[in-house]
């Protein structure tokens, strides 16, 4: 092991040497890990960077969580999964191999099943801390014996930021209940910051629960007093919070990590005065409210990446801000579809701060082009690039208010509702809620639909939905969906579950090769009163791309992400109101214009 880490170590100074002499040197996402055989690792879910306190020239050390990095290791008949992967890399583009931080899981704490996931390294109190999340602890940690989802947050220390890692006995957040028996709250991947006075925060939590600020000990073994909610629950995980000029910044990733293909995971952010919140994104909106703030950051943009998110930001020698992230190729999404296990590589971006915010990616999305790398001494490094919304060129095609009493002859019906369910001149179309939906294999909502025209088309639609802040046990939703058939559509509607009000953006096809998603979505801005829904298509040669907007009460547009999909030239518009009964949305309007 000695020998590997030293021959390690000369090839990052070889590689330094190099890319020091170079002038405008690049990279390219997804970002090379080469394992100890020289082969490539894959996969670097949840990254996060530790900067080497000691070394001469700076050396950085990443840190992954628990999971397969690459097709070729197996464990007996299995897959192998690494326990937190170590890199190190002296230019922050290639990263080479270390270690894992653990041989096995840490018996004192950690069942037998158990991830460890999320590893968060700090240097404090001369010392270095790796906090980590333990999905399932050891019985005698846990106040349900036999539970397999009491999750926790653990530490372990070393003098050396590659370990090896004497981890604590003593769990820094112990499992919390959220109801009787096995029911525990999500507590999901730490994050550590200090503010100017040396005190520390520990953030934690996940969709189960929400997301939380604590006091951390001076020791950093174990938090203090109480937890504050800062992110809602069933919205927000990954949690990264860093200090910009007067505010903090959190940014935190919301719905499903790891659908392939189909992910929709992305990047959401506000700022607070304070390390404790709350957190408030671009229109004021808090990131723990019902209808849930947060302003998008990074978002899938068409390009082969896609599912971007849980991050970690740095700055670079030259002052210049950056993120790791992991994101999925939609053209290789899994490592194995039947184990569902999602390829989830390294990408790195710069962050510019525009107007007290961060731009990532120069607000495009993550990229897959050469990139000017990150600066390895002082200096001006890379330009700054102020960035801003093209204005958007359109000609408008047609406009419906349903002023009249009879629907216009271009909207007909795809399984009618029931008698008195809809009704125009509201003023408005007003229709009520059914408990039926279009997902996968249920396809029995009432659509209102009527034929697209040609070209690059930009879709909206002014909705209230009627349903209370604490609504609903059933996914009520209600806008628009731009259709093939009932298996094959985007839909950007407003939804009410679970006490959350969101604008979710989703998409649906089919077929599918077998053990493949046929579902995935992501969200987009906070809905108000009254929400706006806009949908821009791009058509291209093999495929569109599908870019959904939202504003709430006239506030401005908020861009999300972007699905592409194979709707083709006789996609239809159609407008639902689903998900479960008993509640109403009103169409104030609804237009088509072209794209120029």
């Amino acid at each position: 092991m000695i020998y590997s880490l030293r021959a390690s170590l000369a090839t990052l100074l070889l590689a330094w040497s190099a890319g020091a002499a170079a002038q405008g040197a690049t990279y390219s996402n997804p970002l090379p890990l080469r394992l100890a055989d020289g082969s490539l690792a894959e996969s670097c879910a949840d990254p996060s960077l530790l900067r080497d306190r000691t070394s001469s020239p700076t050396v950085w050390y990443l840190y992954c969580t628990m999971d397969p990095v690459s097709r070729k290791e197996r464990d007996g008949a299995g897959w192998k999964f690494r326990m937190m992967p170590v890199y190190r890399s002296v230019d922050l583009v290639n990263w080479y191999f270390v270690r894992d931080a653990f041989e096995q899981r840490p018996a004192g704490i950690a069942g037998p099943k158990a991830g460890l996931w999320a590893p968060e390294p700090v240097y404090q109190n001369g010392s270095y801390y790796l906090y980590f999340t333990v999905t399932d602890v050891a019985d005698r940690h846990s106040p349900e014996k036999g539970c397999e989802n009491d999750s926790a947050i653990a530490v372990a220390t070393s003098a050396a930021p590659a370990g090896p890692w004497k981890v604590s006995e003593r769990l820094v957040v112990a499992p919390r209940r959220a109801g009787a028996g096995c029911n525990f709250h999500w507590s999901f991947d730490p994050d550590v910051v200090e503010d100017s006075q040396g005190e520390r925060f520990l953030y934690y939590g996940s969709y189960g629960g929400g997301l939380y600020v604590q006091r951390l000990a001076k020791d950093g073994l174990r938090v203090e007093g109480d937890p504050v909610r800062i992110g809602a629950a069933n919205r927000y995980e990954g949690a990264e919070v860093v200090r910009h000029g007067k505010h903090w910044y959190l940014f935190a990733s919301s719905t499903d990590c790891c659908r392939g293909p189909l992910t929709g995971y992305a990047l959401y952010v506000g700022r607070a005065a304070t390390p404790e919140g709350p957190f408030l994104d671009r229109h004021g909106n808090d990131m723990a409210a019902a209808r849930v703030g947060g302003s998008p950051v990074l978002a899938q943009n068409g390009n082969r990446w896609v599912g971007a998110g849980h991050n970690t930001v740095f700055q670079d020698a030259a002052g210049q801000w950056w993120t790791f992230y992991h994101a999925v190729d939609r053209n290789q999404g899994y490592f194995s579809v039947e184990d569902k296990l999602t390829r989830r590589p390294l990408l790195l971006d710069r962050i510019d701060w525009v107007d007290g915010w961060p731009v990532i990616a120069r607000g495009g999305g993550p990229t897959d082009t050469p990139q000017p790398a990150p600066a390895l001494r002082k200096g001006p490094g890379v330009d700054r690039i102020l960035v801003g919304h093209s204005q958007i060129k359109a000609a408008p095609l047609w406009s419906e208010r349903f002023a009249g009493a009879a629907l216009d002859a271009r909207w007909q019906w795809v399984r009618p509702g029931a008698a008195g369910s809809w009704a125009t001149g509201q003023p408005g179309l007003r229709m009520a809620t059914q408990q039926a939906d279009l997902h996968v294999d249920t396809n029995n909502a009432a659509v209102l639909a009527t034929p697209l025209p040609d070209g690059d088309l930009m879709i909206e639609a002014r909705i209230r939905l009627d349903a209370p802040l604490d609504c609903c046990a059933l996914p009520v939703q209600a806008g628009l969906v731009v259709m093939r058939d009932d298996d094959n559509y985007v839909k950007l509607v407003e939804l009410a579950h679970d006490g959350l009000r969101q604008v979710e953006f989703g998409k649906e096809l089919a077929p599918v090769e077998r053990g493949y998603p046929r579902y995935g979505n992501t969200v987009v801005g906070t809905p108000g009163e009254w929400t706006g829904l806009r949908v821009e298509i791009r058509r291209g040669k093999d495929e569109e791309r599908y870019t959904a907007w939202s504003n709430q009460d006239g506030k401005g547009w908020v861009q999300g992400g972007t699905w592409t999909h194979r709707l083709g030239g006789k996609a239809r518009l159609g407008l639902v109101a689903m998900g479960g009964g008993g509640h109403a949305v009103t169409f104030d309007q609804v237009s088509v214009t072209r794209l120029r």
